[in-house]
């Protein structure tokens, strides 16, 4: 599987930085790759994402839900993946670690994805990471 790992140091508590990532139903607006994430049963969200054309789903499972230092999912059907969020108390501040694993849902798809996006996902992770960084600087 496919695996992504991002770093970004964000300027607000751990606890507001948990609030927004914990906060998936609204998770959408930090990237307009997620074209919706609807709650679908307790802890579990059906998501829906277009890249380049083409539309994934999936349904995850919140798995880790540990206030301030850990948000944690794992899909349960569709587009297998899943990762989490580490947040460690800084000085001034969070550092938020991303992680996820992926697995598109052929090979072929999977093969096409790396050699046409070249580190797509990593640039999707970054995206998100920036928007909550700005969203959360800025109040």
């Amino acid at each position: 599987m496919p695996f992504v790992k991002e770093t970004v140091y964000i300027n607000a508590p751990p606890e507001k930085v948990y609030d927004v990532i914990a906060d998936v139903e609204n998770f959408w607006r930090f990237s307009n790759l997620i074209k919706s994430i609807t709650a679908s049963g307790a802890a579990t969200y059906h998501w829906i994402v277009n890249v380049y054309g083409i539309e994934l789903e999936w349904e995850a499972k919140v798995v880790e839900n540990i206030k301030p230092t850990r948000f944690a999912w794992e899909s349960i059907s569709g587009v297998e993946n899943s990762g989490a969020y580490i947040l460690e108390s800084t000085k001034d501040g969070t550092n938020v670690i991303f992680s996820m694993e992926y697995h598109l849902p052929n090979l072929i798809l999977e093969k096409l994805a790396q050699v046409v996006t070249g580190g797509f996902m990593e640039k999707v992770a970054s995206e998100i990471l920036a928007n909550v960084k700005k969203e959360l600087e800025v109040s």
